[in-house]
């Protein structure tokens, strides 16, 4: 019994010098905010950004240090953005410096597959999309996509470039970034954003097929790209079968990662929040984008997911958020609420339906619309209170 107290005290004096919680963290707690990576360019950018989240009484700030295959951090494994002007700058590092006395959660925010949007490909030839082409998504088209970017990017109605979720190499390059991360930055947090598919059209790399074809012998464009020939020779039940077998392919492969992801965290920095954000659709989430995420919420592999509910119709709005109460763990999720596509009273109006709910948190996209609309503002500056 008393190696089991010390062992227990120990670990109690481990957490708290290392700031993990000790408490069981709970979402339905979280009034957080989304900071896009345009707003921590300078020293006094940041200053803002902090002293409007003290005011309006945040609790969770979701920093965005990765956005497009690059670093808003000191990277051993990326380069620093091309839209800070002083590349000795370390915007997180600034930010960590002056919130040591305060006591919102800092979450580091990470795009992981989504990797360059701009009309021209980057400047940067050590950039993923210059250095390791051999990495990137591929559509199912014979055209030759990328000699065509942007325009058949443009065309797809997908964001842009993405890296190949279940590509290996692409795996482990994110994990060496995570742990780069934890290692140097005492961070409460890791953030993942853009953890899917850009559509259901993707993901043809060819190592990706490769690996299916190992699994299930045929090539996944032989029933992708001439269905009617496929079922002509194999039946329509054939290849129904082999087209769900290749979509269960991509959405296991990725939930197979996030839960790699998860594993390593808990390994390495015990105490430090996993979540990301998700499609607001379970269904959509699931067959359009492959993103397996409430799964991930059931096996423990996120500590919280935030839905990004940016639906303009309020009716939409509520009847996501009954499909979350049914579907999903309780006290695992808050709701993504956009400031950018709609009214302040509307903006208002959805804040206050979450209020309403039983521990049901909320996270607001984002600060760059939140500077100039007062009234949120005010309500979140009162909020603390109405709560207690």
């Amino acid at each position: 019994m008393k190696n089991y107290l010390t062992g227990f005290l120990f670990f109690l004096l481990f957490i708290s010098q290392n700031g993990y919680p000790v408490e069981e963290f709970n979402a339905g707690l979280i009034r957080g905010l989304w900071i896009v990576r345009h707003d921590i360019t300078t020293k006094s950018k940041i200053d803002s950004l902090l002293d409007l989240s003290r005011k309006c009484n945040i609790t969770d700030l979701f920093i965005q240090i990765r956005g497009r295959g690059d670093a808003f951090y000191n990277s051993r494994y990326e380069a620093k953005s091309e839209l800070l002007i002083d590349a000795n700058f370390d915007p997180l590092g600034y930010i960590l410096t002056h919130t040591q006395n305060d006591s919102f959660r800092i979450h580091g925010w990470l795009n992981v597959f989504y990797v360059w949007s701009k009309d021209t490909l980057p400047k940067d030839e050590n950039h993923i999309v210059n250095k390791k082409k051999h990495w990137l998504a591929q559509p199912n088209s014979r055209s030759r996509w990328l000699s065509n970017y942007p325009y058949f990017v443009q065309k797809s109605n997908v964001e842009g470039l993405y890296v190949s979720p279940l590509h290996p190499e692409v795996q482990q390059h994110f994990l060496d970034i995570i742990d780069d991360i934890l290692n140097n930055y005492n961070l409460h947090g890791i953030h993942l954003d853009y953890i899917r598919y850009p559509d259901q059209s993707y993901d043809f790399n060819p190592d990706i097929v490769k690996g299916f074809q190992n699994r299930y012998i045929l090539n996944p464009k032989q029933f992708t790209n001439n269905p009617e020939v496929f079922a002509q020779k194999f039946s329509i039940p054939g290849y129904e079968i082999f087209y769900h077998y290749w979509r269960k392919y991509l959405m296991d492969g990725l939930s197979d990662f996030v839960k790699k992801i998860s594993v390593q965290i808990d390994l390495n920095h015990p105490g430090i929040l996993l979540s990301a954000a998700v499609k607001p659709d379970l269904i959509a989430a699931h067959w359009q984008y492959y993103q397996d995420w409430d799964r991930w919420l059931r096996e423990d592999w996120l500590d919280f997911a935030i839905p990004m509910n940016y639906a303009e119709e309020p009716i939409l709005f509520r009847e996501r958020i009954n499909q979350y109460i049914d579907k999903l763990p309780h006290l695992k999720y808050a709701i993504g609420i956009s400031l950018y596509n709609q009214s302040v009273e509307e903006a208002l109006r959805r804040i206050e339906i979450v209020q309403t709910l039983s521990d049901v948190g909320f996270v607001l996209f984002s600060y760059r619309q939140l500077k100039y609309q007062f009234l949120i503002q005010q309500f979140l500056k009162n909020y603390k209170a109405i709560k207690d």
